[in-house]
């Protein structure tokens, strides 16, 4: 009996033997976006399909609303839209202070 038990130890210790030892699957780098960067690339997309022109970009921050007129791109650059005008002029704006992106033109305040 003890020899059936020994060869059946020594067999099943003999099959592991030859085996390759798992090394476990490589490491898979996840990189998720976060708000900011969704919005900046929903923002550049929007901006690319509105054909009419003038563009205007209305933001608002600590109260403050201002409007960029004649936008002429507006691309996404991680969590950051960078707006350029027509005159040139370019803006680094963070998408979470962007109102709107529109063709038409903004209300006059009295």
């Amino acid at each position: 009996m003890k020899s059936i038990a020994a060869l059946l130890f020594l067999a099943a210790a003999a099959t592991g033997w030859g085996q390759p030892v798992n090394q476990g699957a490589p490491p898979v780098t996840v990189r998720v976006a976060t708000e900011v960067e969704e919005l900046a690339r929903g923002y550049a997309a929007a901006f690319a399909t509105i054909t009419r022109t003038p563009v205007y970009l209305i933001h608002s921050r600590d109260d403050t609303t201002t409007v960029l007129v004649a936008i002429k791109s507006v691309k996404a650059s991680g969590g950051v839209l960078i707006v350029q005008d027509e005159k040139g002029l370019t803006y680094a704006i963070n998408p979470r202070d962007v109102v709107m992106i529109t063709d038409a033109p903004p209300k006059k305040e009295p």
